[in-house]
């Protein structure tokens, strides 16, 4: 009878820190959205995204690596006004682009691309690197 206690403790105590590790490693990526600052453009027109971070409460957008994007159906540019804190307080970004000049007037185009950011859990300190794709179409003036 001892014996059986013994494992059977044994077993829940492994599980339990099972458990408790493979919680903290499965930190969900955070879902982003993305807008434009207008809803058409003429060609050869700058624009802006707005890149926000949906998080979980515990989760922080660290400022370093640096947030990337990607971006096809226009010319991408760069991150404007990145804060230099350790995290970006207002869970957004706005990352300038350019409407190509051959545009098509009354068209509409798609824009598509990708943010790879780092997010990080201040509960666990457990830190890792997303990738999250998005689309927005905008129309041509």
């Amino acid at each position: 009878m001892l014996k059986k206690s013994l494992l059977f403790g044994v077993i829940l105590a492994f599980t339990l820190s099972f458990l408790a590790f493979t919680s903290a490693e499965s930190q969900t990526v955070p879902k982003i959205s993305v807008k434009t600052n207008k809803k058409s453009y003429n060609p050869g027109e700058s624009g802006v995204l707005t890149i926000k971070f949906k998080t979980a409460e515990t989760v922080k957008i660290p400022s370093e690596p640096q947030v990337e994007v990607t971006l096809s159906g226009v010319t991408g540019g760069s991150l404007q006004g990145y804060p230099g804190d350790d995290y970006i307080d207002s869970k957004q970004v706005k990352y300038s682009f350019a409407v190509g000049n051959d545009a098509e007037s009354g068209s509409t185009i798609t824009i598509t691309g990708s943010v790879k950011f780092g997010y990080c859990n201040s509960e666990s300190g457990i830190c890792k690197i997303g990738t999250q794709k998005f689309s927005v179409k905008i129309k041509i003036k």
